[in-house]
């Protein structure tokens, strides 16, 4: 059974799941690659990376954002072989593995191909004074484009890192996955070797378009797991703290697009087990899946034939999210946005006692307007539930001052005014939600964009994440 990944894309309404093939779909069998076409994309895939700037919208980002899915998972299987090449020269069987897979598929290149194979790997590789690439007379068949690949790689391994076409490839795909998404592709019934990403477009929870999307995520990581570290002898990628940063940034990009990947997360806490960052936004993803928009939208979703939803109960999704939470705050005791989303998702779990107490010791610590307000707005909920009516007043009142245009903590104050049978209260707060300005723009409340509030921060990573590779650039 194909599995389906639910993750979001929304653009004011819009969500978007993903599916991936499971093992009963990949071509074990060995697989005769002859198409020159496709090595001709490689070589243009290899000086993309060398010319493109990281986070430019320059026409080699373009080019590469321009090829389709197929060409896509061809040029997955032929940069895996082409790493392999640039870690062992002599190899000569290709295996290759989708990440939602276990099973290896065979890749087979008929001698003209696998000749040319290699001397592109020299070229990646930054290794055409290498006794074996000498050896096949790489430097004098390649253009003048891979030549700069070679020298600049060879200039990245005098510095101490042996992983240029790795690292840029990463950031070139990012980049591309990360512009405006091309249209879907309608999937069709054949087997194929390398990851496919289905998506399903939702909006007020029914679908309203399903098809293939690029894979360029999928590229981008395979292409990290080779990673060595300075001073390793083998792919280490956990090792590596630029991995751990793109991860990092990607994933908060994510966030704030609501282009939520399950898979991404996964491949990035197998690598980073303790990471409280990636435990931190898992939770936020997994909180995001509880949501009653997206329960409901699952259970309208109509799926091509061998599909299936990858999304568990509201209540399951919540329990998931309080352990990454839980694990974050394990690993990082004062990760005060963690506990306060702990706490929140304790509330909807009903166990409002242990709610309070975490947002109370949140709320105490937390020296950011925009969590407190959170954490006061929670925290109030949660007095409620408890019968605690006069701590939950307090708690909205906070709130209130915090963001003094937002309507949610008058709301509450309303409601919970009627509660107590105050009319008089009630009114007075709805009065002075009315009393706001009119404006959208000046009646913001930061509730609004709890959902996406993780990835608030996402320029300043990814700005921080290319930097050292535009300085180089510069140099």
């Amino acid at each position: 059974m194909r599995r389906l990944s639910l993750a979001l894309c929304l653009a004011i309404v819009a969500a978007i799941c993903n599916a991936r093939l499971a093992p009963a779909d990949q071509i074990r069998l060995p697989l005769e690659l002859s198409s020159e076409s496709r090595l001709d994309r490689l070589a243009r895939w290899l000086k993309a990376i060398e010319q493109h700037l990281p986070g430019a919208d320059d026409e080699f980002l373009r080019e590469v954002a321009s090829w389709s899915n197929d060409d896509l998972r061809m040029l997955w299987i032929d940069v895996n072989a082409v790493v392999q090449l640039m870690r062992d020269p002599r190899t000569v069987k290709f295996q290759v593995r989708a990440e939602s897979s276990s099973a290896a598929s065979a890749i087979r290149y008929p001698a003209p191909q696998l000749l040319r194979l290699r001397r592109l790997a020299c070229a990646a590789a930054g290794a055409l004074v290498d006794r074996q690439c000498v050896a096949i007379n790489a430097a004098a068949t390649l253009d003048a484009g891979l030549v700069r690949v070679a020298g600049a790689a060879g200039a990245a391994k005098l510095r101490g890192d042996d992983n240029y076409v790795l690292r840029r490839g990463a950031l070139l795909h990012a980049d591309a996955a990360m512009l405006p998404r091309a249209p879907l592709e309608t999937p069709t019934a054949s087997p194929s070797v390398g990851p496919r990403t289905f998506r399903v477009q939702i909006s007020d929870g029914r679908q309203i378009n399903a098809g293939l999307t690029a894979v360029h995520w999928e590229i981008a990581r395979m292409a990290l797991d080779h990673v060595k570290p300075p001073g390793a002898d083998r792919a280490a990628p956990g090792g590596d703290p630029m991995v751990r940063r793109w991860y990092h940034a990607t994933a908060v990009w994510m966030a704030h697009r609501e282009d939520y990947d399950p898979l991404h997360l996964e491949r990035g806490l197998e690598i980073f087990r303790d990471d409280p960052d990636l435990l931190f936004l898992s939770g936020c993803q997994r909180e995001t899946f509880a949501a009653p928009h997206i329960q409901a939208a699952v259970h309208s979703i109509s799926l091509p034939s061998g599909y299936s939803v990858w999304l568990e109960s509201e209540r399951g999704e919540l329990q998931r999210a309080e352990t990454f939470f839980r694990r974050a705050l394990g690993v990082k005791p004062g990760f005060d946005e963690a506990r306060l989303r702990l706490g929140r998702v304790l509330g909807l779990l009903g166990r409002h006692g242990d709610a309070a107490q975490e947002l109370r010791q949140a709320v105490a610590t937390v020296d950011d307007d925009l969590l407190r307000y959170y954490g006061e707005l929670f925290l109030g909920a949660e007095e409620e539930a408890l019968g605690r009516y006069d701590a939950a007043f307090d708690a909205y009142q906070r709130a209130a001052a915090l963001y003094q245009a937002a309507q949610s903590p008058r709301l509450a104050l309303s409601s919970l005014g009627r509660r107590r049978g105050d009319r008089a209260a009630a009114l007075r707060a709805l009065q002075q939600l009315f009393d706001q300005p009119s404006s959208g723009l000046d009646r913001h409340d930061p509730w609004w964009t709890y959902h996406i509030a993780p990835g608030r921060n996402a320029d300043e990573l990814l700005e921080a994440l290319r930097q050292p590779f535009l300085a180089e650039r510069e140099r």
